[in-house]
């Protein structure tokens, strides 16, 4: 109970402020009375009417920061108690060849609400349904999209049911990089598919733009 009051503090300390400064806006009203403040009210209604709203708005805020600071205090000092999780293993990682269904491992599953392991990780997948949507692959120069993702992923789906000549999976590789072509070659090959790779090119028994 006390883990989940310090993971949201926020929220638990904006709602005691909130209490604590209409209990307050009661028994501590703005000081009308005091000659100083009638006088400003005097020369300098709008002055007068800009500290009446600051002392409500600090009934509130003030209470804030200091339950705040109270509970993050008590959130650091809580840290070195908490439980330790320990990362949970994986299920075992279906093997592309021997799937019953299409789909493309992307990566690991933990706790959605927190950085840090999970007891019970699962895998991230995209069902086969998901795989006609397309998928975008962002990053920087030298960010790992090409090796982490575009290889596994072509692994993945060149992989299932590569036996079966009615089933296996076929596309069009539009190449830009130069050298992702000979790495689904060697996949396919890999797999006992050697003779599904046709390269269409200037140099190649297939062309295009040739008369």
């Amino acid at each position: 109970m006390m883990r989940r009051i310090l993971a949201s503090r926020h929220f638990v300390a904006a709602t005691l402020a909130m209490l604590s400064g209409t209990a307050l806006f009661h028994l501590r009203p703005f000081p009308e009375g005091q000659l100083f403040l009638q006088v400003i009210a005097l020369r300098a209604p709008l002055a007068h009417l800009s500290f009446r709203y600051l002392y409500i708005v600090s009934l509130f805020t003030t209470p804030y920061m200091a339950y705040l600071g109270l509970l993050s205090a008590l959130y650091v000092g809580t840290l070195k108690l908490r439980h330790r999780v320990v990362a949970g293993r994986l299920p075992k990682y279906a093997d592309p060849r021997t799937r019953d269904d299409l789909f493309v491992v992307v990566g690991e599953v933990h706790d959605p609400r927190k950085p840090g392991p999970s007891e019970t990780p699962h895998w991230m997948v995209i069902p086969e349904r998901g795989l006609f949507t397309g998928i975008a692959i962002l990053g920087a120069v030298g960010s790992g999209k090409t090796s982490c993702c575009m290889y596994p992923y072509a692994e993945q789906i060149l992989a299932y049911k590569a036996d079966d000549p009615d089933r296996r999976i076929g596309g069009i590789i539009l190449e830009v990089k130069g050298d992702f072509c000979r790495k689904v070659k060697h996949i396919l090959e890999r797999h006992g598919r050697g003779d599904d790779y046709i390269e269409i090119s200037l140099d190649s028994e297939f062309r295009y733009n040739s008369r």
